[in-house]
């Protein structure tokens, strides 16, 4: 038998009544770990996304982030953010230069808010050890682990410590592994089995398309969404400015692409240019409209209320 499974593109909410004169008084703030941010929306750790000053950026506004592993000075970093007064949340990988940075840290004395282990698949052993062992070592970080994308899966890596997991393979705009591999799955099916098996927050991370993706994650039962190519291109975006027939365009590339890895080595990742589109700052404003929107279509007035609603499939 071969299951049929959605993305989130072939679904859609159906609006129940509004309890709000306006949509201003709906809340998209959420808990997540021990801080309260103003929405449960960030942008990828991808160093073509992200670097220290878009998360210093994203932190000084309330909005959740996580910088990128790929030839980061953690110590600098962390004791960087600190210093301001910001939260410090830093990625991490599972092989040999991810112990002497966790253990560079220790010696420093520097604890960070969060951390992610970023695994193509974190349903592995290598994963486990490493989290078992950031657990025992950073027992005040909170720490999200991936990514995932099945119930089992899910169970596991909350059965090894992670006090929230990331759910999403081979979803995102600039990702091939599905047509290297042949693995991948739908975000809708990926979200809510996932979500439904564990106990702790899930991230759906990938496939982000529209904004109003953003409420079909979280009412799928993702309590974060992370998300790419929304984040690409702006000024406080990473990545280098390209200029073409007189336009200008920034590059977005994978993680798992030879840009990133500098070599031509187990690609599963590519680079695309995306439009340039000056400051960030109205993109945040828009995304936080819209959800407040899409929570008084759901007939409420927090994010809980997305948990609510029925999703419909589009015929096709």
């Amino acid at each position: 038998m071969i299951n049929t499974e959605l993305n989130y593109g072939d679904v859609y909410l159906v609006p129940k009544k509004t309890i709000v004169d306006s949509r201003k008084e709906c809340d998209t703030s959420v808990q997540f770990g021990p801080r309260r941010f103003a929405m449960p929306l960030y942008a990828a750790n991808m160093k073509s996304v992200v670097d220290a000053e878009t998360c210093e950026y994203f932190a000084r506004r309330n909005w959740f982030y996580t910088m990128h592993r790929f030839d980061v000075d953690a110590v600098a970093f962390v004791r960087d953010m600190q210093a301001k007064g910001l939260f410090a949340s830093i990625s991490v990988g599972v092989n040999g230069d991810t112990l002497q940075q966790l253990a560079a840290l220790k010696a420093a004395g520097l604890s960070p808010e969060y951390i992610t282990l970023d695994v193509a698949n974190g349903w592995c052993v290598k994963a486990e050890r490493m989290i078992r062992f950031i657990k025992r070592e950073f027992p005040d970080s909170f720490l999200i682990g991936g990514n995932i994308a099945t119930a089992e899966a899910a169970r596991e890596l909350q059965e090894w410590g992670c006090d929230a997991i990331k759910a999403g393979i081979a979803g995102g705009r600039v990702c091939i592994t599905k047509n290297k591999t042949g693995f991948h799955r739908p975000m809708v099916a990926t979200v809510r089995d996932c979500a439904a098996a564990v106990s702790v927050p899930l991230i759906a991370d990938g496939g982000i398309v529209e904004h109003g993706d953003v409420a079909k994650a979280l009412a799928c039962g993702a309590s974060m969404v992370m998300a790419g190519s929304l984040f690409a291109g702006y000024d406080e975006s990473a990545g280098e400015i390209v200029e073409i027939d007189g336009k200008h365009y920034k590059e977005y590339f994978g993680s798992a692409s030879q840009f990133n890895k500098g070599e031509y080595k187990n690609v599963e990742g590519k680079k695309i240019l995306v439009e340039y589109k000056g400051s960030i700052a109205r993109l945040l404003h828009e995304l936080q409209e819209d959800l407040q929107s899409s929570v008084s279509y759901a007939g409420g007035r927090e994010l809980s209320a997305l948990r609510t609603v029925q999703m419909i499939a589009v015929a096709h």
